[in-house]
């Protein structure tokens, strides 16, 4: 389970033990879409920064950061493939 919140930060849950498993706060502003990629082990998270980061799912290293001058990332979707 994955959140973003509007402390800057998105977290990685373990839903069975109830716990945070780590932490990601590369993000300068709020939080506003996170998705984990269906095939590939990603998380993406986008924030009102305009950013949309990627992240490597199994070492939480940040991978890339796409900005292209948009004013906020209000969603994201991933598509099998």
């Amino acid at each position: 389970l994955i959140s973003g919140a509007d402390d800057q930060t998105v977290k990685i849950w373990d839903y069975q033990a109830r716990t945070c498993v780590q932490t990601l706060a590369d993000h300068s502003h709020n939080v506003s879409c996170v998705a984990f990629h269906p095939d590939l082990p990603i998380i993406i998270t986008g924030s009102e920064d305009g950013a949309v980061r990627i992240f490597h799912s199994n070492t939480f290293s940040l991978e890339n950061t796409l900005n292209y001058g948009m004013e906020r990332v209000w969603s994201i979707a991933c598509r099998r493939g």
